[in-house]
């Protein structure tokens, strides 16, 4: 049985999961919006069990997160990821293995490489946006090695995409795991 996940987002709760999907949303913000919040949703004591690398949920439906353990993708799972959007081109080490085993576990699955700071494009952040508004509503995890390329590459979506302020873009990537790339996003954000 699938947990929902609740998240306290804006005001008001959302249930979040495969197994809520057709619940009715309490929200007029949808899933894939970065609108400025005071506060972030919180994770579930569910989620803070799998002990994911630098996991967090910077807004509605998307988790995100270091690198997860075969383990930890799996308990993702069970608690309603019904999607991943890796940034780690397959070729960095300790990652290709994450297609297969997504695959096995009915979670769709998409690479979307960023190597470093000259991958930060608006293009990628456009595509971002494209694979997290195919999500559906559905909760989505967005992963990389430590969290920072996440950050980085949400950052640029929230200013670039969704045409945020860069102070409200580079709020949104820090609680999404932006930190050593944060001068790089800094000097982008134009």
């Amino acid at each position: 049985m699938k947990i929902c996940l609740l998240a306290l987002f804006a005001g008001a709760t959302l249930l979040l999961g495969s197994s809520c999907s057709n619940a009715p949303s309490t929200s007029s913000t949808p899933a894939t919006s970065t609108a400025a919040a005071t506060t972030a949703p919180s994770l579930s004591a569910e989620l803070q069990a799998t002990k994911v690398n630098n996991l967090a949920m910077p807004m509605a439906g998307v988790l995100t997160a270091g690198q997860p353990t075969e383990e930890q993708l799996a308990q993702l799972a069970k608690l309603g990821v019904t999607r991943i959007v890796c940034l780690r081109p397959a070729s960095e080490a300790g990652t290709g293995w994450e297609e297969a085993k997504a695959g096995a576990l009915g979670v769709q699955f998409v690479r979307l490489p960023i190597a470093g700071a000259d991958d930060l494009t608006p293009a990628a952040a456009e595509k971002l946006a494209t694979e997290l508004a195919a999500a559906n509503g559905q909760t989505t995890l967005v992963c990389c090695g430590s969290s920072n390329r996440v950050g980085a590459l949400l950052a640029m979506k929230a200013f670039y995409v969704d045409k945020q302020s860069k102070e409200q873009a580079l709020t949104l990537g820090k609680a999404a795991g932006l930190t050593k790339m944060l001068p790089v996003v800094e000097a982008k954000l134009k």
